[in-house]
């Protein structure tokens, strides 16, 4: 005998929906921001030389993000317009739509990276090249371990995303010190240079947004003051 309208098995496949749709959002996100590393680390050895310059792969990942963003929105919409989520999930939802746009803009960041540098490498040591590539790739980490705390919504693991970013940011501050100092450091490759810091920095500062959110969705705490690291 089938269930009437408005069943208790009715009602239960449509919260089973409801979550469904949270849960295939989240998992676009997440997509996103691994995307963002990947493509950071791609961007890295790019400029330590370490791999070709095939910047059409990370051109590839920026359009295909887009078109993920705008899918995260659009059922971000839906959500709220159909579900009226509240509470946890409400702050979810929110969390997902910001996390996408985050990491949309992390992989802009990486596309100037890899088209800018130039011949600026060329201008550096042995050394230099191996702190730039470790910056690289820690930046590619916090990335990843933001991402992580907000896979499983871990408190602990996005509040330990501002003790790395701490000393990512120092080694950022270092690096930037060594190229200052380069004896007749031309200036279009001390201006690229320049801008590469500026993004390994934006990377960090939206690694530490991301961890932000989390905090956001799990227990509420205002995205703008959940995460700082001292300057």
């Amino acid at each position: 005998m089938q269930e009437p309208a408005g069943s208790e098995g009715e009602l239960r496949e449509l919260r089973r929906s409801y979550h469904d749709g949270i849960a295939k959002l989240r998992a676009k996100t997440i997509s996103i921001v691994e995307n963002a590393a990947r493509a950071t680390e791609h961007a890295t050895r790019i400029l330590t030389d370490q791999a070709e310059d095939p910047s059409s792969r990370i051109a590839v990942l920026v359009s295909e993000t887009s078109a993920q963003v705008a899918e995260v929105d659009g059922e971000v919409l839906l959500l709220l317009a159909l579900q009226a989520p509240v509470a946890r999930d409400l702050r979810v939802i929110l969390a997902s739509r910001d996390i996408a746009q985050i990491g949309d803009l992390c992989l802009g960041l990486d596309h100037t990276l890899a088209r800018r540098i130039g011949g600026a490498g060329g201008v550096l040591s042995l050394p230099m090249k191996d702190s730039l590539f470790e910056i690289g790739l820690s930046t590619s980490r916090l990335l990843l371990q933001a991402n992580g705390s907000w896979t499983t919504l871990d408190e602990e693991q996005a509040e330990e995303v501002a003790v790395e970013a701490r000393q990512s940011r120092q080694a950022q501050r270092e690096f930037l010190a060594a190229v200052v100092g380069l004896p007749q450091l031309p200036v279009d490759a001390g201006v690229d240079l320049g801008m590469v810091t500026r993004v390994y920095e934006r990377l960090t500062d939206h690694s530490l947004e991301i961890a932000a959110r989390v905090l956001f969705a799990a227990n509420g705490t205002p995205a703008g003051h959940a995460i700082r690291i001292e300057d």
